[in-house]
């Protein structure tokens, strides 16, 4: 089947491009976009990756022809980008016309007559926790305007998933389905002794917290520097604080980062040993030294548990559960860990997917089964954080 792509398409689909067909209006508007400063960087870095993807698998592209702005007054029609965009595919043979934009969906449906689709309906083997939507989508109706104030699920989404709502390319607000309605997501500023006030950085870390403070149990994803471990060690020390729990439990898995040659064993007792691995490294980084975290552990509000020995342990309804490197578990120890949990015990997991240490845990990963089985459960959330704050260092690692 051949597949032609608007601009906001080959922008969504990272896959198999080779049976897409494009307009070269959509090449100049990518070549504009990804060097906009106008555009957020999430919307950049989809640009670029699309102009990758149409180099990559030589994907075909019809040159517009002036000529066709004749047709397209005739018409009626104006000859902006989209209807530019349309009518290329009218020159093109495909059997499809993929659109991300319902404007351009009614035109191209009702006026030429093609059958639309959406990349974002056909994307559905990687759940993020939420989803994006245009403000124009008329859908977004269900949220402003609901009919004699009832929420229908035009968006179709499963308990505690988000919306982020999309107005020219960048983030307006973000809304939770409850199950039965929707639910605003506030701007969720973290205050902290530890950590001072933290500001969201952008949409995803809003949900994040927003997830953490009303869920018992949250799972975050993201690559390195996206505030995975910042976000929740100040949430949960802002819970402590506040007084409604005792203690962070950590449980922690010392796996070497791959490829890496172990240096032996550490000296010390288990909590020298445990500041000496990759938990203490975190720790260290996020409260400022190791002091401050030593302090902690002595004031009884950190406890540090190696996985190994978690079986026959139990985490109280005043604890909360953290585990940080959570994409080097089985699924079998990420059931034994949480399965320790109390009633009313706070629960966070956060990982990466992208930094998975050792190749069993490619084929036998905890962290995505749990994803796949609770979400839509009403204790249970998820973010995929989707940007990276720490230097553009970090964001730059992407292209090794």
């Amino acid at each position: 089947m051949r597949r032609f792509y608007d601009t906001c398409s080959i922008m969504e689909d990272s896959g198999d491009l080779s049976d897409v067909v494009i307009s070269s209006v959509t090449i100049q508007e990518l070549e504009h976009i990804k060097t906009s400063n106008t555009k957020s960087e999430d919307i950049r870095a989809k640009a670029r990756r699309a102009v990758k993807n149409i180099r990559k698998y030589q994907v075909e592209t019809i040159i517009y022809n002036p000529e066709w702005d004749i047709e397209l007054l005739g018409m009626g029609l104006e000859d902006n980008n989209d209807n530019k965009i349309i009518i290329s595919c009218s020159k093109s043979n495909c059997d499809v016309f993929y659109t991300e934009d319902y404007l351009c969906e009614l035109i191209a449906s009702k006026i030429f007559n093609f059958e639309t689709k959406r990349v974002r309906d056909d994307i559905t083997d990687e759940y993020k926790g939420f989803i994006e939507i245009d403000e124009v989508d008329e859908r977004t109706f269900d949220i402003y305007e609901p009919v004699d104030g009832v929420c229908t699920n035009a968006f179709e989404l499963i308990p505690n998933q988000y919306i982020n709502v999309i107005r020219e390319g960048s983030s307006v607000e973000a809304f939770k389905w409850t199950g039965s309605g929707y639910t605003k997501v506030p701007n969720g500023k973290i205050k902290s002794m530890y950590f001072g006030d933290i500001k969201p950085k952008d949409i995803y870390q809003k949900m994040v917290i927003d997830s953490i403070n009303n869920n018992t149990l949250t799972c975050i994803s993201g690559r390195a520097g996206s505030g995975k471990s910042m976000l929740s060690l100040a949430c949960a020390m802002e819970l402590i604080e506040k007084g409604k729990y005792d203690r962070i439990v950590i449980l922690f898995n010392p796996c070497s980062v791959r490829g890496a040659t172990q240096l032996g064993y550490y000296q010390g007792s288990l909590i020298e040993k445990a500041l000496q691995s990759n938990i203490g490294n975190v720790l260290i980084t996020k409260f400022g030294d190791r002091f401050a975290v030593e302090n902690l552990i002595a004031q009884g509000k950190l406890k540090l548990v190696p996985m190994v020995d978690c079986r026959g342990m139990e985490i109280r309804d005043n604890e909360i559960l953290y585990i940080t490197e959570a994409e080097n578990m089985t699924v079998d120890m990420m059931k034994i860990c949480l399965s320790r949990a109390s009633q009313f015990a706070k629960i966070i997991v956060e990982g990466d997917y992208k930094q998975i240490d050792n190749r069993i845990f490619m084929v036998d990963n905890g962290m995505s089964r749990l994803v796949e089985k609770l979400k839509g459960e009403d204790c249970f959330g998820y973010v995929q954080l989707q940007n990276v704050w720490r230097s553009k260092i970090a964001t730059l690692m992407d292209k090794l």
